[in-house]
Formats: C-alpha cells, sequence, structure tokens
C-alpha cells in the first residue's frame, strides 16, 4: 500500500518511489483502477494521472466514478485490477461518496486480500483510521456535506499529512493535533509517500514522524 502526498495533483514526483510501485506491482502490464474524489466529467485530472502512469509504463488505467457517473453493474471490476488509485480532492466528499456506495469494506477487503492501493492526498488519508486531520490546520477541507462518521479504510494505525510545507510550524501544529488525539502522525511533502508492504514501513522523500507526547510526562 502507498500513501502518499501529490505534486500539481498528478502523483508522486520521485523517481525511488516510482520504481519502487513497478516494483510492488511485480508485472509487465498492470492494470490500474482509478477513483476519482469526486465526478471528473471531463477527466481533467484523470489524465494527469494517466500521464503519470504513462511515464512509468503502465498503459492500462481505467476510471470508476463513484458520484454522477456511477454504475454499479461495472464498478465492481475495479477489484479485478492490480492496483487502485484514490485521487486527491476534498477528504470529506471522497469518504462520504465510499461510504454511500458501501465501498469502504470492499476496498479494506482488496487490501487484505493482496491488493495495492495507492492513495494520494485526500486519497492518502483515507487509507488512514479518520479523515479528522483533513479538516484542521489553514489550508483544512471543507466539511460542505456534514459528514459525521468520520472513520475510513483503517490501514495503518497513523494518521498521514499530506502537502507539508516543511516549515517547522506547520509540524508544530500537527504535533498540537497529535497531543490531542494520542496517535502518530506522518507528515510528507509532496514528492515524497509512504509504502507499507507487510509490517514495513518504508519513507520517500521527505517525511517526518510527529509522536503524541506522552500522558502524564
Amino acid at each position: 500500500m502507498l500513501t502518499g502526498s501529490c505534486n500539481s495533483c498528478v502523483g508522486i514526483a520521485n523517481e525511488e518511489l516510482n520504481q519502487r510501485i513497478l516494483e510492488l506491482l511485480g508485472r509487465d502490464k498492470p492494470s490500474i483502477g482509478y477513483i476519482p474524489s469526486c465526478s471528473d466529467t471531463e477527466r481533467k485530472y484523470f489524465e494527469h494521472t494517466v500521464r503519470y502512469y504513462n511515464q512509468l509504463g503502465i498503459e492500462n488505467i481505467h476510471y470508476y466514478d463513484l458520484d454522477l457517473e456511477y454504475d454499479p453493474s461495472t464498478f465492481e471490476q475495479i477489484l479485478a485490477a492490480d492496483a487502485i488509485h484514490l485521487s486527491g480532492g476534498n477528504t470529506f466528499y471522497f469518504l462520504h461518496l465510499l461510504q454511500k456506495r458501501n465501498v469502504v469494506g470492499l476496498l479494506r477487503s482488496y487490501v487484505q486480500e493482496g491488493g495495492m492501493l495507492i492513495g494520494v492526498s485526500a486519497g492518502s488519508i483515507i487509507t488512514t483510521p479518520t479523515i479528522e486531520i483533513a479538516g484542521y490546520g489553514k489550508d483544512a477541507d471543507e466539511n460542505h456535506v456534514a459528514l459525521q462518521d468520520k472513520h475510513a479504510l483503517g490501514l495503518v494505525d497513523f494518521e498521514f499529512a499530506p502537502h507539508w510545507d516543511g516549515e517547522e510550524d506547520s509540524l508544530d501544529l500537527l504535533r498540537s493535533y497529535a497531543d490531542t488525539i494520542g496517535a502518530e502522525v506522518y507528515a510528507c511533502q509532496d514528492g515524497g509517500g509512504i509504502v507499507i508492504d507487510g509490517k514495513v514501513i518504508e519513507l520517500y522523500g521527505d517525511v517526518r514522524l510527529i509522536n503524541p507526547r506522552r500522558r502524564g510526562i
């Protein structure tokens, strides 16, 4: 599984990480199932992602909409893909769609059965236990759907903050958040990411681990 911070909403601009993705896919002609955070009717952001994967030699990328173009008769075909890509966007609306279409359990099972999940930006937050962090800080997503249940896929036991600007002040804010929730937080600059391979956590690019302070110390 890959949790990453995006670069211009495209993917991961890190050669070492790109090669690791290909290694994990482990096939000459892998297939990617792309889930947008909301309908991309003109395929603007999808085409950016297609170009990214094309640069890696991957041509078989398919778009699966959960929003305006949702087709339940074809969506489950995504589970046959070698990897599923969760896009960037508004994290609250994305989770709302996953819940509305009853896809949360499908994605969990997909990963548990050996499927590869690639989360970028909002999609990276979706892989964690909760999307609470998406509403935190100066560049927070707006919860315009009034989402109450913020529990996400829970594929990892930490939280993830994409788009870290590299500033210590930003880390201080995330430390306050980590202290409040009592969980570890990884802050990641654009172009970086985390690969979870079994129980092994691999860091790529500028990624910082923030540990919560122990209570009573």
